[in-house]
């Protein structure tokens, strides 16, 4: 008997601990792709607004708001650049995922063309032939940078949703077998208990 309960008590320490080592790590988890989404999401907000500001400076060019629209165009394209440093930076081994590494890829490649067109008409923007260049760059690569990135987000809210389907798959068995371990300490440990006690009361008496 005394076996038993120093093996039920082990066990319920082992359960309580592993259910809540699990539950912080995924509470991690769950922060850092969401993290992830956010920047993603903000990625493809920038990537339209760029696409605005261009215009607009286009429109004044040769004006007096020219320089604070260009200055608007640079604001954004530096937050662009740093939210395409954080997403590119993320292990993706972590995901083991091949299709998202390929969408990292392709998304490189239109975010690379936008980047070099952008540094050109910050380093040179009364430069007319390369501020043609320029528009022309950015309009015929917005919206596939746009579209790849969308993949990128939805790919990963999926990767989170089946996670947590996981996690609560997960809880539900440790909830069962917390039930199943409770009945076992109930009818072979708590109920022999008293019939042994009362056994011995009976026999006093």
């Amino acid at each position: 008997m005394k076996r038993k309960v120093i093996l039920t008590f082990i066990c319920f320490i082992i359960l309580v601990v592993s259910n809540q080592v699990i539950f912080h790590f995924d509470i991690k988890r769950q922060y850092y792709d969401a993290e992830i989404i956010n920047k993603a999401g903000k990625q493809r907000m920038f990537s339209q607004k760029l696409i605005k500001l261009a215009l607009y400076a286009d429109e004044a060019r040769n004006t007096s708001n020219f320089e604070s629209k260009l200055e608007d165009y640079i604001t954004t394209f530096n937050d662009f650049n740093s939210g395409n440093y954080y997403i590119n930076h993320i292990d993706l081994d972590f995901y083991e995922n091949p299709y998202l590494e390929e969408l990292y890829k392709t998304n490189q490649l239109y975010f690379s063309k936008i980047e070099k067109a952008s540094l050109e008409i910050i380093n040179d923007a009364n430069n007319e032939q390369l501020f043609n260049n320029f528009l022309t760059t950015v309009k015929s690569n917005e919206g596939t940078f746009l579209v790849s990135m969308d993949k990128i987000v939805q790919e990963y809210q999926r990767i989170s949703e089946h996670k947590i389907d996981n996690f609560e798959k997960m809880q539900l068995i440790f909830n069962a077998t917390t039930l199943l371990l409770l009945i076992y300490a109930l009818f072979f440990i708590i109920v022999p208990l008293f019939k042994t006690k009362a056994k011995k009361i009976a026999d006093i008496a």
